[in-house]
């Protein structure tokens, strides 16, 4: 099978082996200064650095988080198999010594990050053919997968410590408290607008290279995903036009929806997707584990009966046979699924789909750019796209706002979006739509334990994670999240 790979540089510095070797972030201290100024001479070896940035991203302790903390929580996948952390999570039961809430794989990503921001500049005063044009990307790449992973930590953790400074410095403060949500949101969207003129609109090289590097449209796909989170509804509108203007990235024909998009992989409605040299074993032992039959997660029954005449339905996001998710799995609508050694996939955090459900979505609830008509054309496109035939018209901004959850829930089935779909809609107007996560004890309780698991979602303060027990001993300044401070 052809593997769709972004091609790293085969030798990553010393560097970045010496200093990301600590188990989390809080424990990494300065190194011998020898080493950064030998290191920072040229444009090659920022490159180099630029490639670790996205190197640390493709490693499971960080994949495995991203899928499983938008999937677990909602009410979309039930255990078959899964492991006592991950079945805890299933039911929203978190607590503070759980190893899966461990955030010291995406910090280890932020400070490769702040590397490239700290001494790229050094290197291109060295190196006389360095160009500003040259260094303003790379900076502008750097930034860019920094906002990336901030704002997976805020909609996970809503206050996190927000490191911009690189902690080989001796400026860096290695014992950080919490910045507020509004902090860190702010952040990522001042650094995402400076970023996006110094991006590139795409990369010749390869169609992988071209999906799996930080663009203009990737920039604004980020953007336009928070100022969604963050309720910038006009803001927002922005960021997804300005992206449609680029003349880039368009629907696949629904025919060719599974092959297209999953099987191949950088389709032409990919935005971002993280590529893989290795098994993505992410999805191999999250979807797969050796066979359909043998899987930690099945799919819930009533998702399943919900897809008639969809090619997204059974033999697209599903196997109706097997209880099992066949998205990232299966060949070609065909029924059968990948060898254990095929699983090559990319790992997408956006498609040319999401940001027309965003700008929907933006349309509906914006006061001064509110727009039902736009927003019911734009759902309609993802789902007659899917379906052959026209999306039933909505009445009202409530049926609106419906239609569109539903067919963000069919479209990024599995994708890790569901849960912050949920919580997106329940938290506006303080949590007016709660019932959207107060029903997940439904599909999460058997006969015996509804009331119990039922707690777990009450409590607005549980939807977001604790703050792993062993940051907290490492660190004086850092206060747990108040769902878990006793």
């Amino acid at each position: 099978m052809k593997r769709n790979i972004i091609k790293i540089y085969a030798i990553i510095p010393i560097l970045f082996i010496t200093l990301f070797s600590c188990d989390t972030y809080l424990e990494l201290e300065p190194q011998d200064s020898l080493i950064q100024q030998e290191f920072w001479k040229n444009k090659e070896q920022v490159s180099a650095a630029l490639a670790g940035c996205y190197a640390s991203m493709n490693q499971s302790a960080f994949t495995e988080r991203v899928l499983l903390w938008g999937e677990l929580r909602g009410e979309m996948l039930v255990s078959a198999r899964a492991g006592n952390n991950y079945l805890n999570m299933l039911k929203n039961y978190m607590f503070p010594a759980n190893g899966f809430v461990d955030w010291s794989s995406f910090y280890k990503t932020i400070n490769h990050c702040n590397l490239v921001l700290t001494f790229a500049d050094e290197a291109q005063a060295n190196d006389l053919s360095f160009s500003e044009q040259e260094l303003s990307r790379i900076k502008a790449e750097a930034i860019t997968i920094r906002a990336l992973v901030y704002s997976i930590l805020v909609k996970n953790f809503k206050e996190v410590p927000l490191v911009l400074i690189a902690t080989s410095s001796t400026e860096a403060d290695f014992y950080p408290p919490k910045n507020t949500e509004e902090e860190i949101i702010a952040q990522i969207t001042a650094d995402l607008e400076a970023a996006v003129d110094g991006l590139s609109l795409g990369f010749a090289q390869s169609t992988a290279h071209d999906k799996g590097k930080m663009t203009k449209g990737a920039a604004l796909a980020i953007l336009a995903d928070i100022y969604l989170w963050d309720e910038q509804y006009d803001k927002c509108i922005d960021a997804t036009n300005r992206l449609v203007a680029l003349n880039k990235y368009s629907l696949v024909n629904g025919a060719d929806w599974f092959d297209s998009i999953f099987f191949q992989g950088n389709s032409q409605e990919g935005i971002f997707e993280l590529q893989f040299s290795d098994i993505n074993t992410t999805l191999k032992n999250s979807f797969y584990y050796g066979n359909p039959t043998y899987l930690p997660y099945n799919g819930i029954q009533q998702l399943y009966s919900d897809f008639p005449d969809d090619v997204r339905g059974n033999l697209g996001t599903f196997d109706r046979d097997f209880n099992s998710v066949f998205k990232y799995a299966g060949v070609n609508n065909l029924g059968f699924y990948r060898a254990e050694d095929q699983f090559y996939n990319t790992l997408i955090f956006f498609r040319y789909a999401d940001v027309l459900l965003m700008q929907a979505e933006a349309y509906i609830l914006s006061t001064d750019n509110k727009d039902l008509d736009k927003a019911y054309t734009l759902i309609n496109q993802v789902h007659e796209r899917a379906t052959g035939i026209p999306l039933e018209a909505a009445q009202s901004e409530g049926d609106l706002l419906s239609a569109l959850l539903v067919e963000r829930q069919k479209e990024f089935a599995f994708e890790g979006k569901r849960w912050y779909d949920l919580l997106r809609f329940a938290k506006r107007n303080n949590f007016e739509n709660q019932y959207l996560m107060l029903d997940l004890a439904f599909e999460k309780a058997g006969p015996d334990d509804y009331d119990q698991i039922l707690s777990y979602y009450t409590d607005t303060e549980s939807y977001y994670l604790p703050i792993y027990q062993n940051e907290i001993n490492l660190n004086p300044n850092l206060i747990q999240n108040p769902y878990y401070e006793n």
